[in-house]
């Protein structure tokens, strides 16, 4: 018997070794992450042999994941969900909410996959830290803002299923994390699991929807903090920029650089794009002018003044060389002999602050549909600011020219700014993520209800109906779906890797 288990033990250790060997050739092949992950299950695994994980009110899940129970909240829990009725309005609202939200995302999905299949070239590759969306190690999630950002959207969305389950009558056992590599990657909620299953199927897709209802929602909410603070930042300096110039154009002959400052023109001070740019309507291509223009600042902040002197090209001309088709240039209202100075991205020294406040910005169109729409869309639009701004929420060159008279500084300000960035990110892309009609998100026990719901309607109709039919025709028909979906997911995410 002793010769076995050392026979055994030696196995064990054995394959220890082959597994550590193997993610040793995958993080230098793929990503450093699989080596981190590989040693963290090996770490899991000695406390759960060792009876740690028990002592912690912890176990193990799928491997590597790490279930940390706890019972605090429970008083604030009670507390928060008093007002029963309410809750159930508003479980009610987030209901029809997350069904509307869930079949855009669905339809969206769909459309990327279908495009996909259609022409793969046309998607672009993401590599896999890109995938994993965890801070620190997806590059355009900053490690100290991404995770405040992540654990409050999961601390809200669990919160908000334990909220609509007390509002119900349902008992909530604990609350907890999900943990990997001591980075938080999920939370729960854990009704008592007998009373969430024999609660009405209505009450039940509301407990389901409360938890993305409530990141949509406190995204949205967070935006208005957003565009207030965003509204304080004020340009440091009078001006315009531009983010990029063109080669062999006016702009670049005369050597202006990327994200100088141009503060006056033809002697006349330029405070804004719009000043700028009717100045520019005002000459023609061939006329002379001449900038005043502030150099990028050196390593002690100082900018240097200088003087160009340009003569601009002709925008049709480019546009037209360049093969921009005559009815698109119409349409547009460019004409021969229009001024072209030959940049991109020309914009106010504010357009950082502007493009986070959005609809709300000082300068936004003030009509009710335009503020309406806009505050419909602006948070799932300043979600690609990281992608375009490599982790951060604006450009360091744009975050450079902007100030602020608040009571925190421009340190303080910038500070705030980020951090309720980074809590609508996490909250609205938790809550999208989550509505996706795949089991066990969200999104997929609202889907398996919803379908009960259905079948159960037309089931009256039929004399050979039973509810366990039911059931089972829904069981089936949902884990079919999600396996439908998990597998274009899995599409999506590794053939752009393969191509």
């Amino acid at each position: 018997m002793a010769v076995q288990e050392e026979g055994d033990a030696g196995k064990s250790r054995y394959l220890r070794f082959m597994i550590l060997v193997i993610a040793g050739i995958l993080a230098v092949q793929i990503h450093w992450s699989i080596l981190l992950l590989v040693g963290w299950y090996f770490i899991l695994k000695q406390l759960e042999t060792n009876g740690m994980l028990d002592k912690w009110n912890a176990s193990r899940v799928l491997g590597v994941l790490l279930m940390v129970r706890t019972e605090r909240g429970q008083k604030a829990l009670e507390f928060i969900s008093k007002p029963r009725k309410a809750w159930r309005i508003f479980g009610e609202l987030g209901l029809w909410t997350c069904r509307f939200v869930s079949a855009i995302v669905l339809i969206l999905f769909s459309l990327t996959f279908i495009s996909m299949i259609l022409d793969p070239s046309d998607v672009p590759s993401a590599s896999p830290s890109e995938v994993i969306l965890i801070p620190g190690i997806t590059p355009t999630i900053p490690l100290f803002w991404g995770l405040i950002g992540l654990i409050v959207a999961l601390v809200v969305h669990e919160y908000g299923h334990g909220i609509l389950a007390r509002a119900h009558g349902m008992r909530v056992r604990s609350f907890g994390l999900l943990i990997v590599g001591l980075i938080p990657i999920g939370a729960f909620a854990e009704p008592e699991g007998r009373e969430l299953l024999r609660a009405p199927r209505r009450e039940r897709q509301r407990v389901f929807a409360a938890g993305p209802a409530v990141n949509i929602y406190g995204g949205f909410l967070c935006f208005l903090v957003l565009a207030l603070v965003a509204n304080t930042m004020t340009p440091a300096i009078a001006g315009v920029h531009a983010e990029g110039i063109i080669e062999d154009q006016p702009a670049a002959q005369a050597g202006l650089e990327p994200w100088e400052v141009i503060t006056h023109a033809n002697g006349t001070e330029m405070t804004d794009y719009s000043e700028f740019t009717s100045f520019l309507e005002s000459h023609q291509a061939g006329d002379n002018i001449t900038l005043t223009v502030l150099s990028l600042p050196d390593d002690e902040g100082k900018r240097e003044e200088r003087n160009i002197s340009l003569t601009l090209a002709d925008h049709y001309q480019y546009a037209s060389e360049q093969g921009t088709d005559p009815a698109i240039l119409d349409a547009y209202g460019i004409r021969e002999g229009d001024a072209f100075l030959g940049v991109s991205g020309l914009a106010s020294n504010s357009e950082g602050a502007e493009r986070l406040a959005g609809p709300l910005a000082h300068d936004a169109p003030n009509d009710p549909l335009s503020v309406a729409f806009g505050f419909a869309l602006q948070p799932l639009q300043i979600i690609y600011s990281p992608i375009n701004f490599k982790g951060e929420i604006m450009h360091p060159n744009e975050a450079d020219l902007l100030t602020t008279d608040s009571f925190l500084g421009t340190t303080g300000t910038s500070a705030l700014l980020h951090l309720l960035f980074w809590i609508i990110w996490m909250n609205v892309l938790l809550g999208f993520a989550n509505l996706i009609p795949l089991i066990p998100f969200d999104g997929g026990h609202l889907l398996k209800d919803r379908l009960h719901d259905y079948f159960s309607f037309f089931a009256k109709f039929s004399a050979n109906s039973h509810p366990l039919k039911v059931e089972k025709t829904v069981n089936k028909i949902s884990g079919i779906s999600s396996l439908i979906i998990l597998g274009m997911l899995m599409i999506i995410i590794i053939l752009p890797l393969i191509i």
